[in-house]
């Protein structure tokens, strides 16, 4: 299949869509987004776990109206198709969209089978175009760290096998060539639904590597090195958060903070990042999250967010906001030299 594909897709669908390519940095060597590859690696990737779902449907539909009826075979099939089709719609909430955004897929040599296959076997009485729009439409609906595992499938499917397999694992990373030799434990979804994580035992430290930013999967032919300590701090790092990083061998302080009327609501209201505290006495907060976590998340409160402990942590946050004060003192007396001249 040499010609490109045309597909009209509503605003919202397309949005998602450019949105990925970024977040999974699928870029032209000119720094552009490279729009093609990605439509191609969609489809390759989640044509089959689409199709299990439709099919899945369509024969939950069709055994219910033959349960309930006397309607010949193909005639259920039929309406059981037209069911279907409006359910897509509905669903995928195209019904209220425009189509108003046109996209061209050219096949490249990895996607040209599959999508050969789809359009001699699975379109039934749809187009390839409008099978195309449905299945980017339910892509779309699917949080990001699940659109990111069907983006990246194959390097999921390799770390599975290696952990399976008692295995360590060989890898490049989008922003370098350098290799990395590491011992995966699990793969990790942050709280927020956002990216997935590798939790592996890397220089002989706990790491974890954004999935979207691994390439080249290697899986070695020698066993995990991996000792309790550090599996104890993964599974913290899966609990409170995959991207944030724990010492080892290194009692954890619990962190205490003291939040005001506002520093009360803001939490309750600023999900993103947000660690979960183990331990509440009426307006001091004790949490077990590691200290970078504590930090990023809280230097959003300014004043309305006090770290009591531990004292190193209060300390670099007191500097951090120090450094910013210094900064606005200096602005500020800039700007009212200018006004008196």
């Amino acid at each position: 299949m040499e010609e490109k594909i045309k597909i009209y897709i509503p605003e919202s669908v397309n949005n998602i869509l450019l949105k990925d390519m970024e977040l999974f940095e699928f870029f032209k060597k000119d720094g552009s987004l490279n729009r093609n590859e990605f439509y191609n690696t969609l489809i390759v990737n989640y044509y089959e776990q689409y199709e299990e779902n439709q099919s899945a449907i369509f024969s939950h539909i069709k055994d219910s109206i033959s349960e309930r009826s006397l309607i010949k075979d193909q005639d259920v099939s039929d309406i059981a198709a037209d069911i279907l089709q409006y359910v897509d719609v509905r669903t995928f909430q195209l019904d209220r969209q425009k189509f108003d955004v046109s996209i061209s897929i050219k096949p490249t040599r990895r996607s040209s089978d599959d999508i050969g296959y789809i359009q001699n076997c699975l379109l039934g009485n749809s187009t390839l175009s409008n099978y195309f729009r449905n299945m980017f439409a339910s892509y779309s609906l699917l949080p990001q760290d699940k659109r990111e595992t069907i983006i990246f499938k194959q390097n999921f499917e390799l770390i599975d096998e290696a952990i399976e397999n008692d295995r360590k694992i060989y890898f490049t990373t989008a922003s370098s060539d350098a290799p990395h030799i590491v011992s995966p434990y699990m793969i990790a979804s942050s709280k927020e639904e956002l990216f997935n994580y590798l939790l592996c035992k890397y220089n002989n430290f706990p790491y974890s590597f954004r999935m979207s930013r691994i390439r080249q999967i290697k899986i070695l032919n020698e066993s995990r090195d991996l000792a309790n300590d550090i599996i104890d701090v993964f599974d913290k790092m899966a609990k409170y958060g995959p991207q944030y990083s724990y010492e080892v061998k290194k009692k954890q302080v619990p962190i205490k903070v003291k939040l005001n009327e506002r520093g009360q609501r803001s939490y309750r209201l600023m999900y993103l990042h947000r660690p979960q505290y183990f331990k509440k006495e009426d307006d001091i907060y004790y949490f077990d999250c590691s200290r970078s976590q504590a930090f990023q998340y809280f230097s959003r409160f300014g004043s309305n967010a006090v770290i009591l402990e531990p004292e190193d942590l209060r300390t670099d946050l007191h500097r951090f906001f120090e450094s910013a004060a210094r900064k606005y003192r200096k602005i500020n007396r800039l700007n009212k030299e200018e006004i008196t001249e």
